[in-house]
């Protein structure tokens, strides 16, 4: 959020005519530059009854405050309020200058030059987190616009969108709500060209726990954006929250039916097919367990219905764990062909080459399980003859597993490091690659690889 600099006023000669006597001794003050008199004069003039809907005193009133304003001078002169009475005093000099004698200044430069005072105003509160301050300023720069014949606002940036945004960002970080509702949804009725107001107003509806409502405003986002990855990625955290990712994979089927290459998509839908398959297995590992404690009872029972009860009840759970494992593996291959088309379209997609790699080296633990299952109570000879095979397998799809994270490094090695964010960015790509890396190399044995990799990873930290 920019400050802007206050636009050029040109004063006009102020000529005095014989009228009420505080107007005309405080316009006689402002030209001998008594600014303190010229001042407390007119703020008596406008308060009173005779002259208090005078256009010609709050032409003075503005005057003085917008001198005060300018010449550092005077700076004792100026209240905590001046903005607000200067924004009131342009307002009320329009409003009562029913014959336009004031419009050159009022409303054609003084008004404008407070929309520029409120929204540094707004600005400064914003940085010292006043947000209900800050709203107070950016709706006086709001009202400036309905004055603005010539887009002298719009022209410095300070557009109805602009401001409405400042608006928003100042709610949802005051933790007003209604009024972050308000402001959104009025930059949407305008049309306003950002994803992420849509993504925002989500993130309220769900903090308010009103699931229909960020479902809506979801609906509404994705159909204006439906490439968006932001969006797909919220649409999809609150189906997994709510259990319905089946609902999402149908989304995204239909899309992709539209644009069967749109990366984006074929990402997202990866990531939903892995995530199937991590649930299918944390079931079946859970079926895996009670197979075990159940064959434990069975052999410690001594009542036949009971160890029946425990065997049936084993074999349940065992086939459970059969076909948890062939769905995990079955959506495992939908998520790696996924991944697959994406790197095929872009190859320089870094999240996709991550995934592969951890997809990939997540199947060595079917292995893994096998070898740890091998007796111990069983000659070397016999050992070697049953590990060897499977160590040998485990290795082959851990070195696949490897080519796939040195293709993710490769890419972001390459990545800047010319700002901050970009910087911060990176190392969080090389700590999380290296690492997979470095335990890749621990399930193969290389420990110089190991100590190689842990201590470059060190160097991003």
């Amino acid at each position: 959020m920019k400050k802007l600099l206050l636009i050029g006023l040109a004063i006009m000669s102020l000529q005095a005519f014989a009228q009420k006597s505080n107007v005309e001794s405080a316009a006689i003050y402002l030209r001998n530059g008594e600014l303190e008199d010229a001042k407390k004069t007119i703020e008596v003039a406008i308060l009173d009854p005779e002259t208090k809907d005078d256009p010609k005193a709050w032409f003075y009133y503005v005057a003085i405050l917008d001198t005060v304003y300018r010449n550092p001078a005077f700076e004792k002169l100026v209240d905590t309020d001046l903005t607000e009475k200067f924004f009131n005093g342009c307002k009320k000099c329009i409003e009562s200058d029913v014959k336009k004698r004031f419009t050159y200044y009022c409303k054609d430069n003084a008004i404008l030059n407070s929309a520029f005072i409120c929204w540094n105003k707004g600005i400064s509160a914003y940085e010292k987190k006043d947000y209900a301050g800050a709203l107070k300023y950016y709706q006086m720069v709001l009202e400036v616009i309905n004055y603005d014949d010539n887009g002298v606002l719009k022209t410095n940036n300070l557009s109805e969108k602009n401001i409405y945004l400042n608006m928003a960002y100042a709610s949802i970080q005051g933790n007003d709500n209604p009024h972050a509702k308000q402001y959104i949804q009025k930059l949407m009725d305008l049309d306003y060209n950002d994803h992420l107001i849509y993504m925002q107003m989500v993130n309220i509806y769900l903090d308010e726990k009103d699931t229909v409502g960020a479902l809506k405003y979801m609906d509404l986002g994705r159909t204006k954006y439906p490439s968006e990855k932001d969006l797909i990625n919220q649409e999809l955290n609150i189906y997994l929250a709510m259990g319905r990712q089946d609902v999402l994979l149908d989304k995204l089927n239909a899309a992709l039916e539209l644009n069967p290459e749109d990366m984006q998509l074929l990402y997202v839908r990866g990531n939903v097919y892995e995530s199937f398959s991590n649930d299918q297995l944390k079931k079946a590992r859970f079926s895996r367990d009670t197979v075990s404690t159940l064959k434990k009872k069975t052999l410690t029972e001594k009542v036949p219905l009971k160890k029946a009860a425990y065997t049936t009840a084993a074999a349940k759970y065992q086939k459970a764990y059969d076909e948890q494992v062939a769905m995990s593996k079955e959506f495992a291959a939908k998520a790696e062909e996924n991944y697959k088309k994406v790197v095929e379209l872009n190859p320089d997609y870094i999240d996709a080459y991550y995934n592969l790699g951890a997809l990939t080296n997540n199947k060595t633990t079917e292995f893994a399980e096998k070898i740890n299952a091998i007796p111990s109570n069983i000659s070397q000879a016999e050992y070697d003859k049953r590990y060897n095979p499977l160590k040998k397998q485990k290795d082959e799809i851990l070195t696949v597993a490897l080519n796939y994270f040195n293709q993710a490094l490769t890419i972001a090695e390459q990545k800047g490091e010319e700002t901050a964010d970009k910087k911060k960015e990176k190392f969080a790509y090389m700590r999380d690659i290296l690492f997979s890396i470095q335990q890749v190399y621990a399930n193969l044995g290389n420990e110089k690889a190991y100590a190689e990799t842990k201590k470059k990873r060190a160097a991003f930290e």
